[in-house]
């Protein structure tokens, strides 16, 4: 699979006034972390309307560690591409293509970028950030992509992957350790996070202490964002919904906090001031919460 780098033109530019066939034109100019966003409190508010959210979303973002660069990836057009932005000199660059695929992952690294494709059948990938773009991607080995469809994966600090595995016979969230620069043979995580419901997105946190993924299980909609802690012992706590805060009647999924910890980020299909009412078919807008509302669930658990 090539990958090309070009300029993605933003969907909503009549609302927000971008007129005219050249985006690096018209593009707004956006300073500071999290492409100059006001920083949200303890409920939900869309992150950058019009230029992230565009109601074609299929994942969070994914920010680097030095908060610099960001990866996400809307379903549409077809085919479903990852978009990149970046900061240079002070001002953050429009968003580009990266390549065809779904559901970036950025290691902690902040340089090797794992995603899903559809060539062949959602499968697994990764690929590295180099100074002249990204290296060709290589698809993940068959013992991580041994289903019909794996996604959303994560890595972390000490080169865990996490995944998840759906439409087949073992569909659920899990692991494969990183040992002698290889992976291991993928374990299913227990524990309640993986059971007969649809349980997938998984986000882990860098340090492996706690888990937040999207779940079928009874809630407050479609899909509710769960999270589940890491015990001492190698086990997980029982997942406990993130509440109405977080869940609506509609679908969330995709969950990402940043990893300076402030901020807590998901994908959503709710109905916003871009959309009168719930998207349909998968994609949704990206939303992002002050972070803090996942210690309080620690203290309460």
């Amino acid at each position: 699979m090539r990958h090309k780098t070009v300029f993605f033109g933003l969907f909503l530019f009549i609302i927000f006034s971008f007129t005219g066939s050249d985006q690096k034109e018209n593009f707004p100019v956006l300073k500071g972390p999290y492409l100059g966003q006001k920083p949200p409190g303890k409920t939900p508010e869309l992150f950058a309307p019009g230029i992230i959210s565009t109601c074609t979303q299929h994942s969070s973002v994914y920010f680097s560690r030095d908060g610099k660069e960001v990866y996400f990836s809307r379903l549409y057009p077809r085919p479903p591409v990852i978009m990149y932005m970046c900061e240079e000199n002070g001002q953050w660059t429009s968003p580009r293509i990266v390549c065809e695929g779904l559901t970036p992952g950025l290691a902690p690294d902040g340089k090797t970028v794992f995603f899903s494709s559809s060539k062949p059948n959602w499968k697994l990938w990764r690929m590295q950030k180099i100074p002249e773009g990204w290296t060709e991607p290589r698809i993940l080995p068959h013992h991580i992509n041994f289903q019909r469809r794996q996604d959303t994966p994560y890595v972390t600090a000490d080169g865990t992957l996490y995944f998840c595995s759906m439409f087949g016979k073992a569909d659920g969230i899990y692991r494969a350790r990183f040992k002698n620069g290889e992976y291991t043979l993928p374990e299913r995580i227990e524990y309640g996070i993986s059971d007969e419901h649809g349980n997938f997105c998984p986000y882990i946190s860098p340090d492996e202490k706690y888990l937040i993924f999207s779940s079928t299980r009874p809630g407050y909609g479609i899909t509710d964002l769960y999270i589940s802690f890491h015990n001492e012992d190698g086990s997980w706590t029982q997942p406990k919904n993130l509440g109405p805060k977080i869940n609506t009647s509609a679908k969330e999924a995709f969950p990402f906090v940043s990893f300076d910890g402030k901020y807590f980020f998901f994908m959503s299909n709710r109905v916003s001031v871009l959309n009168k009412t719930p998207i349909p078919d998968g994609p949704g807008n990206v939303y992002w919460v002050d972070a803090r509302i996942i210690d309080q669930i620690k203290l309460n658990n």
